[in-house]
């Protein structure tokens, strides 16, 4: 079979429920990747895999061998995997370049080409030019003293930290999802905006556990892949069309 579809997906967060309910969710991610190894190219995974992830220098976080296993072996095949780090995920190290053979990618957005269409990916946090707090409490977990210090707790504090941090970024979250998807979305501005500056056919983002497709401008595409966590939602592109599927 022809290697020729990339597919996108996002936001399992992994590591959120009890370890029964992580253990079903990773079978069934692993269950999807073994389905599309045949025919895909490229996986682009957009963020939030984890709902933590925590490098120390040489310790990683427990669990989920068998996703990071099922990873290595399609990067072994010759399939590219992109991980662009989300808001829960967002101190990858070099774990998953090194030892898996994954790019990482810590931008809020890159645009690539695939068969000479344009493509803007990313995770999607971030993009809301007016929501300041996040912008600062993005600024102070991204710097380089916040991870230092962060690196001097023992791993059990730091764990519960982060659990509080996730939890209080969900509830924030739920205030956004009774808003109209379109003139109030923040994604769907940013790819307006980026339309004014630069061309685009289409926009990729996950972040926001509301799977959809919209146009926007003239001929473009805004599509959000939602939360593996809900409804096992997957975008794929076979060269000639972007469609939203669940598995």
């Amino acid at each position: 079979m022809e290697r020729k579809n990339i597919y996108f997906v996002s936001d399992f967060h992994f590591g959120l429920e009890s370890a029964e309910k992580e253990r079903i969710k990773e079978d069934k991610a692993v269950r999807f990747l073994q389905s599309i190894a045949a025919d895909a190219k490229r996986v682009v995974l957009l963020g939030d895999i984890f709902d933590f992830w925590w490098e120390y220098k040489a310790v990683i976080p427990k669990g989920f061998v068998r996703f990071q296993a099922q990873i290595a072996d399609m990067v072994r095949q010759g399939i590219i995997v992109d991980y662009f780090v989300g808001n829960h995920d967002l101190w990858q190290n070099d774990y998953f370049a090194k030892e898996l053979g994954v790019n990482i990618y810590r931008k809020k957005y890159q645009a690539f080409v695939f068969d000479e269409k344009t493509f803007v990916l990313g995770h999607g946090d971030g993009l809301d030019p007016m929501d300041i707090g996040y912008k600062i409490m993005d600024a102070v977990f991204s710097a380089r003293i916040s991870r230092w210090l962060f690196s001097l707790l023992p791993s059990s504090a730091a764990i519960g930290i982060a659990r509080y941090f996730s939890r209080k970024n969900r509830r924030r979250h739920k205030k956004y999802d009774t808003h109209d998807y379109k003139e109030k979305e923040p994604m769907y501005i940013f790819c307006q905006n980026y339309l004014k500056q630069s061309h685009a056919d289409f926009f990729v983002f996950g972040h926001r556990h509301i799977k959809n497709v919209l146009p926007v401008g003239k001929s473009s595409l805004y599509v959000n892949t939602g939360a593996w966590i809900e409804q096992s939602p997957y975008a794929v592109w076979d060269g000639k069309d972007l469609k939203l599927n669940s598995f």
